[in-house]
């Protein structure tokens, strides 16, 4: 059965995740109060309401009552915006939505935000300055993706100058603490085994600590497969 998301506020944030969700195979439900941000999301999906998220009776009425998750894509750079936000969250409660997220910039409003019904909340600008971060420090890490605290799968680009090395050989886990769970080559991916090898151009999906992928990095560009 498809999951069913909502997205309430189509700002920037909120514009991009409907984009990316539509992407997905869920349902989505995408709603503000402003008519042309509505009017933004109208090509992506058939779905897009204009109306108050504060109020239940609204929220009800536009479907929202059975959704899996909604996402509350407000920023709180008003203090207009920081009572829509703690209003939509208390009507979701009120309707009976499964999970309920909620964007903040400020984690002033996190532990109340916790206290009246939400189950997660998400910094945009933290996740965008952490991934600037980490793609101007390094020529091979491509992307990262949070798995829980202190641990990520990293997607590492082999470069061209990078000989071919066996994952035996490698040994990644005792050398470095990681482990190389997906390859990506060409059309394909694949999950390695001890037997595999990697290639100048895969991009290897790598979980672990930052600090053992950052020095299988640097061994990967350094490594020279015995001739």
């Amino acid at each position: 059965m498809r999951k069913t998301i909502v997205v309430i506020g189509l700002g920037r944030f909120g514009l991009g995740l409907v984009k990316n969700l539509a992407l997905r195979d869920v349902e989505i439900i995408a709603i503000d109060k402003d008519k042309n941000n509505v009017a933004k999301v109208g090509d992506i999906i058939n779905n897009a309401v204009v109306c108050d998220s504060t109020k239940a009776e609204v929220l009800e009425e536009v479907g929202v009552t059975d959704a899996d998750n909604a996402i509350i894509a407000f920023g709180q750079d008003s203090q207009e915006n920081i009572a829509t936000t703690i209003l939509t969250v208390v009507a979701l409660k009120k309707v009976g939505v499964k999970k309920i997220t909620c964007r903040i910039d400020d984690s002033v409003y996190e532990e109340l935000l916790i206290k009246i019904g939400a189950d997660n909340v998400i910094y945009p600008f933290d996740i965008a300055s952490q991934s600037l971060a980490l793609k101007v420090s390094s020529s091979s890490v491509m992307d990262y993706y949070n798995i829980s605290e202190g641990y990520k799968v990293f997607d590492i680009l082999i470069r061209e100058s990078t000989e071919p090395i066996n994952l035996m050989k490698l040994n990644a886990p005792t050398n470095f603490g990681v482990n190389i769970i997906l390859v990506h080559r060409g059309t394909s991916t694949f999950m390695p085994n001890r037997e595999s090898i990697i290639k100048p151009g895969d991009h290897i999906f790598v979980f672990g600590e930052e600090k053992g992928v950052y020095k299988l990095e640097a061994f990967l560009e350094n490594s020279k497969e015995d001739k």
